[in-house]
């Protein structure tokens, strides 16, 4: 499942729907958002879909609220908005067009912290915010690895976590290579290169024996490693990437935010291309 993050001030991509309750009518209004959106995106039945408070947004004519997707501990939110009759919704974030689109996004992003390959004084920063177990961020794995080599010394990628709910094992996942980061920065990209060269034989049943045997090839404290993996101790970390993914509209996996300028999904070399020598001129 993709959910499309829409930006209202540039492309208001309405979606029309038969949503005919008003706001006096909350509950009504929620039902019919949550029974469209399940069936435009295709939202399991398992996926727990709920929604929070229809309140005033920061745009004229607009209401907004937040949809939460999850499955057991997965979690994920997705910003809505709806209009005042009741008969549009948007996805997405707001874009003010009184700032600049490249600074406002990345004054949002924190490199600190971070998972950081390539030189860390480079002109241009690539921030991934990815899912290990999402087919279309192991296409894009290939992509980013020939990018490193094509512009070695001249751009530095950062990693984000953003495991989907729909997605058993991406939330384990990713916990267990903030657990190796947290050891070894090094042992971190190990974890990383692995995940998406073996992502085709991780099952949630295996997944925690594979970040085991991770840990053991980058020679990690086994034992510190366990410990942190079995009690999530860098949940919080994963947290705060969903978080701040969230805030610059991030709806789907992969999403790359290059010096501020975000490009979503596995897209061709050459868009990456284009949006690096222009930031490198």
């Amino acid at each position: 499942m993709k959910l499309k993050s829409v930006a209202v001030a540039l492309t208001l991509l309405l979606i029309s729907s038969a949503i005919a309750y008003g706001l006096k009518n909350e509950a009504g209004l929620e039902k019919k958002v949550i029974a469209y959106m399940r069936k435009a995106f295709s939202i399991p039945a398992d996926v727990k879909i709920t929604m929070g408070n229809i309140v005033p947004s920061e745009v004229p004519g607009l209401n907004k609220s937040v949809i939460n997707l999850s499955i057991g501990e997965r979690k994920q939110t997705q910003d809505v908005y709806i209009s005042k009759d009741g008969r549009f919704l948007i996805l997405g974030k707001v874009f003010n067009l009184n700032e600049d689109p490249l600074k406002e996004t990345w004054s949002k992003i924190t490199i600190d912290g971070s998972p950081i390959r390539g030189n860390e004084h480079a002109k241009v920063t690539i921030v991934e915010f990815t899912d290990f177990e999402c087919p279309f961020c192991g296409k894009a794995y290939s992509t980013v690895e020939d990018l490193l080599l094509r512009y070695a010394g001249k751009i530095r990628l950062v990693y984000k976590s953003f495991p989907l709910p729909m997605h058993p094992w991406a939330m384990k996942a990713a916990i267990g290579a903030d657990c190796a980061y947290e050891q070894n920065h090094t042992a971190f990209w190990y974890f990383y290169d692995h995940l998406f060269q073996e992502q085709g034989a991780i099952t949630p049943d295996n997944v925690v024996s594979k970040l085991k045997d991770y840990a053991k090839a980058t020679k990690l404290n086994m034992g510190r490693f366990t410990t942190c993996l079995d009690k999530e101790q860098t949940k919080p970390m994963v947290e705060r990437d969903i978080k701040e993914a969230n805030s610059i509209g991030v709806g789907a996996t992969p999403t790359f935010v290059i010096n501020g300028r975000i490009i979503q999904g596995a897209q061709p070399e050459d868009a990456f291309v284009q949006a690096i020598n222009e930031f490198l001129k």
